[in-house]
């Protein structure tokens, strides 16, 4: 593709970005980071007609902001870093922030996730004979010990 023709798609999303910026009252941020498909699908059919929903490049964002020249939209610049989706609606920002946190599902953790709150594990037999599983406990620092033929987490962890 020409770059006349790559530069003059660009400048036309970044008016058509400006132009979503002028049509709503408020516009959210979030992180696309651990976010499947079927989640983000999710989420657009149960905000559809009160929210617009839109995953946008973060240059084209700064290039939008700067031309409008508002210092309420410079702030937004701060939370643009990596995948984001944007979310832009005419409903009070508190109310967004509800319907968002209504729309929390909790999925199964995959290798290098962080959880989103503290994971307790207690003082118990894991029903393990002896074996491999001892090295994988050890590795994510769970003490163990064994004790009548199965694997103990020898502390609260």
């Amino acid at each position: 593709m020409p770059s006349e023709q790559v530069l003059a798609e660009k400048s036309s999303e970044v008016a058509e970005i400006k132009d979503i910026f002028k049509e709503y009252k408020s516009v959210g941020i979030a992180s696309l980071k651990k976010v499947r498909a079927s989640q983000l699908q999710e989420l657009k059919k149960t905000m559809k007609g009160q929210v617009y929903l839109r995953v946008l490049k973060n240059t084209l964002i700064k290039i939008a902001i700067e031309e409008l020249n508002q210092a309420e939209l410079k702030k937004l610049e701060e939370y643009l870093e990596g995948s984001n989706v944007f979310l832009f609606t005419d409903l009070n920002p508190f109310k967004l922030a509800i319907m968002l946190e209504r729309g929390k599902v909790k999925t199964t953790a995959k290798a290098g996730d962080t959880a989103a709150f503290d994971v307790v594990i207690p003082t118990s037999n894991t029903g393990q004979p002896p074996g491999p599983v001892i090295s994988q406990l050890n590795a994510v620092g769970l003490p163990t010990r064994i004790e009548n033929g199965s694997v103990w987490i020898s502390k609260d962890t």
